[in-house]
Parts: structure tokens; C-alpha cells; sequence
């Protein structure tokens, strides 16, 4: 019996040492530790669990592939109405201040998903779009008059185009801060040798405008309510009312901005501390801050004119405020004229009713965008295989090529990858 008991306790203790080992040799499912290094091609190692957040532990550790740049599309400009939207004019002088973006990819997938990480530098985050301006700053790369309403301002945004099999086309994933970071989405695009072939027939947004052309000025401004959304996948999104306008928080504007300039520079007086239009730059001893720039959109109308008459405005006074405060009319055109100089969003954003093809998280609060950034981090994720022929899909026994291009406050002047990228995918067993 004595015997029995000596082999059972060697065996059990034979049980624990082999589990020891195994949990030596294999680690949990779901994360593979990693001395994250640079790598000549982006390797899509494969994990078990969806790594599906920029915070998850997978992209701590993962190798990357560092993209070197070179300019892709340089010096265009936009047609007439459209001013100040060149952010990558000069392409790499002008991008992230001319200084390196630093531009790192990532790569992981399971038995469904590829995901790509991308990384980059870039101390402004611009999420505007064509935002409606009245009389705003002159264009110096351009002779436009920049009186009354013109679009100005524009986005930080970001493409992977993957090389097609059978064609000469490119499969495009396109991000951007204006119109599809608040979705945590991106637009899947075709492209050529001369640039995107087709357009995404459901787009999540529409132009404001009151008519055709990019003079017309915005037909709607925000309502003041919160602008909060719900995902179709779950997620709740609060949308920055100075750079988003969303389509259930849209309204008629209220007031006339022109007569509006009036109130402001003339029968209140405004421009006395703070400058014609709002500029800054008083006439007066006073030096109230500019309001022509988008934090006041921040503020609801009410917010404003509650402001305005407070203690805490200098220019509550019967000089001031005191000439319009009981005149309803000259009230709602001050404001609409502050909307105006401050900007209002040029696309009104639509909540798409089923969740994205394309996934594509960043690490930019859309709830308080802030001009001050340090890098941007873009999760991209999609399904490996495609049920449309126009898609590039995954097979993880395949090679894949793509490249990037970025645009800094612009659209039509990119950097990009110099060369095409290798994918490959890594085996998923240990």
C-alpha cells in the first residue's frame, strides 16, 4: 500500500512538472511576447484573441516596418472659393511642420480580421473640411478675393492602397479626421495610375451648402444640443460641435451674417476690444481675445449670449452689449455673424445605419478636438476575405504589396511610402 502511495505521489509530481513546462513553453492564447523590432517587411503575426483596441497588449510588442517617404503630389490648388487648403503645398517641407512624420506600420490577424496599426507624427490635427468662412484670411499661394462666404480650412487623412492581382488598380482604405473618424471607420475606394476611380456611393456625409458653388455659404448650423451617437456597433460617440455637425443636430441659420458684421463692428461696438471682424487686433485700449477663430463654435447660441452679458465679459457695458441687449434681432445677428468668422462646418456627417466594411479606430477624442497634437495612431481593421470582386482579399499563404499616402490639412497634395510595402503573414502555429 506504502508502495502505491510513493508511485502515485511521483506521478503526480511528474503531472505538475509537465505542466510547468508547458506553461514555460506556451504562452496564454491571445498575446505571443515580443521584442518589438524593425523589420524589412510587415509581418501579421497571428493572435488568438482580437487585438482590436490601439491600448491592446499585441501592438506594444509587435515588429514594424519604418516607411520611408518621398512626395507623391505637390503644388496643386484648389479651384475658385477654396482657400487655405493646402497644408502639404511643398509635400515633406511643408507636412508636420517639415519635420519628419516617423511613419511606422504594424500588422496582425485571426482566423477573420486583418489588422494594420499605422503610426505617425503630426504636432496639428486639422478636422476640418472646407469649413464655410466669412470674409477669411486671403490665400497667399492664390489671387481669390476672399470676401463674404468661401470654404477654407481642411483635413489630416490618411490612405492604404493595396496592389490588385489582376489589374492595375489599387484597393484604397481611406481615413480621415473630418468625416470618418467620428464612425471609427474608413472609406473603401478603388484607385489608379491617375488617382480614385470611384466614390462610395452611401458616404456618411453630405455638403452644407445654400446653393452650388463654393461661394454660396452653409444652409444649416449646429442646434446647440449634445451631439451624441450610438454606433451600430455599440459604441458611443460625442461629436465636437465646432468641427462636426451632425444631421439630426442641424438647424436653419438663424440671423443674417452680413447685417450681423454691422451689429458687430459698428452698433455694438465689439471691434473696439476685439478688432474689425473679430480679429484680435482692437481699436481700443482693450485687448479682448480674436473670435474669429473655432472655439466659439463650442459654445451654444444661448451659451454665447449668456456670456456676453455676464460679469465676466468686460464688454457688458450700456457702450456695448448695453446698445443691442434687448434687441432679439440684432442678437441673432451678431451670433450668426460669429459663427461666421469662427467657421461652420462644410459637411454635414450622417450616422451610417450598419456597422463598417472597413473598422478603423483612432487615438483622437472627436468629443473635444484640440489643434495641439502629438501623433496620430490609426487602427485599420478588415475582414480578410471580401465578397466583392473589386476588393483585394487575404490569403495568409500570399504576399501582398501596398503603399500609403497622408495628407496635413489638405487633400489634393500628398507624401506617401517610397516603394511598395510587403505584407506577409506569419504562421499561426507555435
Amino acid at each position: 500500500m506504502k508502495r502505491i502511495k510513493i508511485i502515485a505521489g511521483i506521478s503526480l509530481f511528474l503531472i505538475f512538472l509537465v505542466g510547468c513546462e508547458t506553461e514555460k513553453r506556451f504562452p496564454p492564447k491571445g498575446y505571443i511576447p515580443n521584442t518589438p523590432t524593425a523589420t524589412s517587411k510587415l509581418e501579421a503575426q497571428y493572435f488568438w484573441s482580437p487585438q482590436n483596441k490601439i491600448s491592446s497588449p499585441y501592438w506594444k510588442a509587435a515588429n514594424y516596418v519604418e516607411v520611408k517617404i518621398k512626395n507623391i503630389e505637390t503644388k496643386n490648388l484648389y479651384g475658385d472659393g477654396i482657400l487655405n487648403a493646402t497644408g502639404t503645398y511643398n509635400g515633406l517641407n511643408d507636412f508636420n511642420k517639415g519635420n519628419d512624420p516617423l511613419i511606422k506600420l504594424k500588422a496582425g490577424y485571426n482566423d477573420e480580421y486583418l489588422f494594420i496599426l499605422v503610426e505617425w507624427k503630426d504636432t496639428t490635427a486639422n478636422a476640418d473640411l472646407f469649413t464655410w468662412i466669412w470674409d477669411g484670411p486671403v490665400d497667399k499661394l492664390k489671387n481669390d478675393s476672399a470676401d463674404n462666404w468661401t470654404s477654407q480650412k481642411n483635413h489630416d487623412n490618411i490612405s492604404l492602397l493595396f496592389d490588385k492581382e489582376t489589374s492595375d488598380e489599387k484597393d484604397v482604405w481611406k481615413w480621415s479626421l473630418a468625416y470618418t473618424a467620428p464612425f471609427d471607420m474608413a472609406l473603401n475606394l478603388n484607385a489608379d495610375r491617375n488617382g480614385v476611380t470611384d466614390e462610395v456611393l452611401d458616404k456618411p456625409f453630405y455638403w452644407n451648402s445654400s446653393g452650388s458653388t463654393n461661394r454660396s455659404g452653409p444652409a444649416y448650423e449646429w442646434n446647440g444640443e449634445r451631439q451624441e451617437i450610438l454606433l451600430p456597433g455599440g459604441s458611443l460617440k460625442i461629436l465636437d460641435p465646432a468641427y462636426y455637425l451632425l444631421d439630426s443636430n442641424k438647424m436653419d441659420i438663424n440671423g443674417d451674417v452680413e447685417a450681423g458684421q454691422n451689429v458687430f463692428n459698428n452698433i455694438a461696438d465689439c471691434r473696439f476690444c476685439h478688432g474689425p471682424n473679430g480679429n484680435g487686433i482692437p481699436d481700443g485700449y482693450t485687448f479682448g481675445p480674436p473670435l474669429n477663430l473655432n472655439y466659439t463654435n463650442k459654445y451654444t447660441r444661448e451659451g454665447l449670449v449668456e456670456y456676453i452679458g455676464s460679469e465676466a465679459h468686460e464688454g457688458r457695458g450700456f457702450q456695448y452689449w448695453g446698445r443691442i441687449s434687448n434687441n432679439i434681432t440684432h442678437i441673432n445677428n451678431l451670433i450668426a455673424f460669429m459663427r461666421g468668422i469662427a467657421g461652420i462646418p462644410a459637411h454635414i456627417l450622417k450616422v451610417p445605419v450598419e456597422e463598417p466594411f472597413i473598422s478603423a479606430i483612432s487615438n483622437i477624442s472627436v468629443g473635444g478636438i484640440s489643434s495641439v497634437n502629438k501623433e496620430y495612431k490609426v487602427l485599420f481593421i478588415r475582414k480578410l476575405n471580401s465578397e466583392d470582386p473589386e476588393d483585394v482579399s487575404f490569403d495568409p499563404q500570399k504576399t501582398y504589396s501596398l503603399s500609403i499616402q497622408l495628407s496635413d490639412n489638405d487633400d489634393i497634395n500628398y507624401i506617401g511610402s517610397d516603394g511598395t510595402i510587403e505584407l506577409i503573414f506569419k504562421s499561426n502555429k507555435l
